[in-house]
């Protein structure tokens, strides 16, 4: 096989460690794994005795599988289409009639007729058989996907949405990519649909959909802990294994089969090299609503996977460091972030210029720690922080710091069609709203476990 690299990917002095993956980790080479990973750096094709080192860097999301020149990926031609869909407007027929019509030569389209309130007639996709098969009573997009999974009968199907704009060629692209014999799903990038609108450019700059442009490993805590079923390509086997989509779910069952998938020991991957489009939202109450309901899905994912929704994750030492900054203590900051470069130092001793690689690395975990927690603040803790900022001048600046800097950063680097200040003020409602569905969900369930953050020891990360 062959293998792209991580953006994270150092070999400091191309020397016996690699330092790469999401989370970061090191990696120590024997003489043979130092000739892989130079087979990876050069794009060579990589022997089966290397395997083993392989998978470790495929595992921490350190490396990615290219296309098989040979193999080509699966055939489209086997691939079955199910397309859930809920025709409450004359447009949505409209628009599931335009996406079948764009499948023409898979192996069969199956439109599932979640009790539409307005009659789906049966659209048509060339010479591809297509079947619309109609659920009794509604029971959602999980409800939905899984009727379509029942009637697959190839080996691979691929759940599209029906506002999602794709076609035979994006499925026959995503096909290419499945490269790794482990790989149970993948999903492609997916990317609003540009407008007129205030709501369409944000949308289009900061969907909830798209998972950004580099390639990952899918699962909680990496850089891109889940993938959306807008889109998703799967093996049938492996998901019906699982037991298919929780039904019970009517917001998150795409990020919880990605999780159950992992656990059971599949690879879940996102590859943004193939691009789908997504009709956006088009006023803020639409906006408003779907973020709520994402944010009401953490409290039953809490139940099914724990602490992989905690709004933050962060060690107590870096944790600290920020808290200190936030009170007013910032030499017990300094003396927090002393001690975590100091002990990165003995644990990488190992390395070249250990001193700068474990600064390097400290620095990179604090900003991370920064990030997360002006980001948990902002969408989950702002009730908390608001009610404090009555009283305290600091938190009220620490509430303004999380909402804005983020916010103006992330509007300088994507550069939207949108002035700063209206892109920052749907960011604060964007993420605002989101933490509205979690506290809603808490409170109605009457737990607040999946608000609370997740605080860890600081471990090793050498192999």
């Amino acid at each position: 096989m062959r293998f792209s690299m991580d953006p994270s990917w150092r070999r400091p002095a191309s020397g016996d460690a690699v330092i790469a993956g999401s989370p970061v980790r090191v990696f120590r080479l024997t003489a043979a794994g130092r000739g892989i990973a130079e087979a990876i750096e050069r794009g060579d094709e990589v022997p089966e005795s290397g395997a083993p080192l392989t998978e470790k860097l495929l595992d921490a999301g350190a490396i990615h599988p290219l296309p098989d020149e040979h193999l080509h990926g699966i055939d489209p031609a086997e691939i079955t289409v199910v397309i859930p869909a809920f025709v409450d407007r004359a447009t949505v027929a409209d628009r599931v009639a335009a996406l079948v019509g764009g499948f023409s030569g898979t192996a069969e389209v199956i439109v599932v007729d979640d009790a539409s309130p307005l009659p789906l007639p049966t659209p048509t996709a060339g010479d591809t058989t297509v079947r619309v098969e109609r659920r009794p009573e509604n029971g959602g997009p999980a409800a939905a996907r899984n009727t379509g999974l029942a009637l697959a009968r190839t080996e691979w199907v691929v759940f599209v949405d029906s506002d999602v704009v794709a076609a035979f060629d994006d499925v026959a692209a995503l096909a290419a990519w499945v490269a790794h014999p482990r790989t149970a799903a993948i999903a492609p990038r997916v990317r609003s649909i540009g407008g007129s609108s205030t709501i369409e450019r944000y949308e289009s700059s900061r969907s909830p959909l798209d998972a950004g442009p580099l390639p990952a490993r899918v699962r909680s805590g990496s850089r891109v802990p889940y993938v959306p079923a807008a889109m998703l390509l799967c093996n049938v086997g492996a998901i019906r294994a699982i037991g298919g989509f929780d039904e019970s779910m009517r917001t998150g069952e795409d990020v919880d089969l990605v999780w159950r998938l992992d656990r059971a020991g599949h690879h879940v991957r996102y590859e943004p090299a193939v691009e789908v489009g997504h009709h956006p939202r088009t006023d803020l109450s639409a906006l408003v609503r779907q973020r709520i309901g994402y944010g009401a899905s953490t409290t039953a994912l809490h139940r099914k996977h724990g602490t992989a929704v905690a709004p933050l994750r962060a060690t107590w030492a870096n944790l600290g460091t920020w808290v200190s900054l936030i009170v007013g203590i910032p030499v017990v900051g300094l003396v927090l972030a002393s001690i975590t470069a100091a002990r990165l130092v003995r644990r990488l001793d190992f390395l070249p210029d250990a001193k700068v690689e474990a600064m390097r690395l400290a620095a990179t975990a604090q900003l991370r720690t920064g990030r997360n927690l002006a980001a948990a603040i902002t969408r989950v803790w702002w009730p908390v922080a608001l009610v404090i900022g009555l009283f305290s001048k600091r938190a009220r600046i620490t509430l303004c710091a999380a909402a804005l800097v983020p916010s103006l950063a992330e509007w300088w680097n994507e550069r939207p069609a949108l002035d700063p200040l209206r892109y920052a003020c749907l960011r604060v409602v964007d993420d605002a709203s989101y933490g509205i569905g979690v506290i809603e969900a808490a409170w109605r369930e009457r737990t607040p476990a999946a608000l609370a953050p997740e605080i860890v020891s600081w471990s090793s990360s050498e192999d």
